[in-house]
C-alpha cells in the first residue's frame, strides 16, 4: 500500500515538473518575442533618426547655398555698378580726346604750293563712339536682344581702336548666351580670350566661356578653363563661381 501511495506520489511530482516546464517554456518564449520586438522598434527609430538627419543636413545645406547665391548676387551688383560708374569716367576722357582731336584735325593745312589754306576732310562718324555705345547698350537693357546685337557688331566695325570696343565684344557675347546661341558666344567669348588676355573683365569671360563648353558636352576644355580662373585669382567672386560650376559637374 505505502508502494501505491509513494509510486502515485512520484508520479504526481512529475506531472507537476512537467508542467512548471512547459510554463517556463512559454514565458522564455513570450519575453524572446517581447525582445525581438523591442529590437525592431528601436531600428525603426534609428532609421528615422537616421533620415531626420539626412533632412537637416540636406536643409543645413540648402541654406548655406542660398547664403552663398545671395553674396554672390550682391557681388556682381556691386562690380557691375563699380564697372558703370568707371566706364562713365573714362566715356569724359574718350571725348575729351576726341574733341581735341577733332580740333587738330579741321585746323587749315598749308598747301604746297603757297600759302592758301586748305579745310581738311573730316571721315569720323557723326556720333562719338561712347555715344554709339550707350544706344546699343539701351538696346540690352530694352531687352531687344536682337537688334542689340546689330548695334554692338555695327559698333566694333566703326569704332574698332575704341576702349568700348571690348566691353561691346563681351556685351554681344552676353547677348548670345542669353538667345541660346551657345556657338556664337562661345566663338564671342573665345576670340576674346586669345586676342584680349589682359581685359578687365577676362575673368568673367573664362567663367562664361567654361560654362558654355561643359553645358555643351565639352567638359575637359570647360573644366581646364574654369580651372585657370581659380589658380589666376583664388579669392576672386569669378574664382567662387567657377568653383560652384566645377562642383556641379562633379
Amino acid at each position: 500500500m505505502r508502494l501505491i501511495i509513494s509510486v502515485g506520489a512520484a508520479v504526481i511530482a512529475t506531472a507537476a515538473s512537467f508542467v512548471s516546464l512547459a510554463e517556463e517554456s512559454q514565458e522564455i518564449t513570450r519575453l524572446r518575442q517581447s525582445q525581438t520586438e523591442l529590437l525592431f522598434q528601436i531600428e525603426q527609430l534609428r532609421q528615422e533618426t537616421q533620415a531626420l538627419r539626412g533632412l537637416m543636413e540636406e536643409l543645413s545645406f540648402q541654406l548655406t547655398q542660398m547664403s552663398s547665391d545671395q553674396k554672390n548676387r550682391y557681388l556682381d551688383l556691386d562690380q557691375r555698378l563699380g564697372e558703370l560708374v568707371r566706364i562713365q569716367k573714362e566715356s569724359v576722357e574718350v571725348q575729351q580726346s576726341m574733341v581735341a582731336a577733332r580740333s587738330v584735325s579741321e585746323a587749315p593745312l598749308a598747301s604746297a604750293d603757297g600759302p592758301s589754306p586748305i579745310a581738311a576732310v573730316s571721315v569720323a562718324p557723326k556720333v562719338s563712339d561712347k555715344e554709339a555705345y550707350n544706344n546699343a547698350f539701351q538696346l540690352i537693357r530694352e531687352r531687344q536682344f536682337d537688334e542689340s546685337v546689330v548695334a554692338m557688331e555695327l559698333f566694333i566695325n566703326t569704332y574698332p581702336e575704341s576702349p568700348l570696343a571690348l566691353d561691346a565684344r563681351f556685351w554681344r557675347g552676353q547677348v548670345f548666351d542669353v538667345l541660346g546661341k551657345d556657338r556664337q558666344a562661345i566663338e564671342a567669348f573665345k576670340t576674346l580670350t586669345i586676342d584680349a588676355p589682359e581685359y578687365r573683365r577676362i575673368l568673367q569671360v573664362k567663367v562664361k566661356l567654361g560654362k558654355l563648353l561643359i553645358k555643351n558636352q565639352e567638359v575637359v576644355n570647360g573644366r581646364k578653363i574654369l580651372e585657370e580662373v581659380i589658380a589666376e585669382a583664388p579669392a576672386s567672386v569669378e574664382a567662387g563661381l567657377a568653383s560652384r560650376e566645377l562642383d556641379n559637374v562633379n
